[in-house]
């Protein structure tokens, strides 16, 4: 698992004990992929997404868009 797949998994399951919304179903939706490659990102078996889709996720949970794309550029 890379540290921004790790990073994301765990921003969104602390976020979806509180609101069910934050499923992984329900987030890729949201931010415009399939819930397969969301899976496949948070468990790193794939590079980071592009800085687009990197930023939707940051502003769907709730993170600094600068930190994930840090995060992004250095795997």
């Amino acid at each position: 698992m890379t540290q921004f797949g790790k990073h994301v998994r765990s921003v969104r399951e602390k976020l979806r004990q509180e609101d069910r919304r934050y499923s992984l179903r329900q987030v890729a939706i949201r931010i415009g992929v399939e819930p397969a490659y969301l899976s496949k990102i948070e468990r790193g078996d794939v590079q980071p997404p592009s800085e687009e889709t990197t930023c939707k996720l940051a502003k769907e949970l709730g993170e600094d868009p600068d930190v994930l794309l840090a995060l992004a550029r250095n795997q």
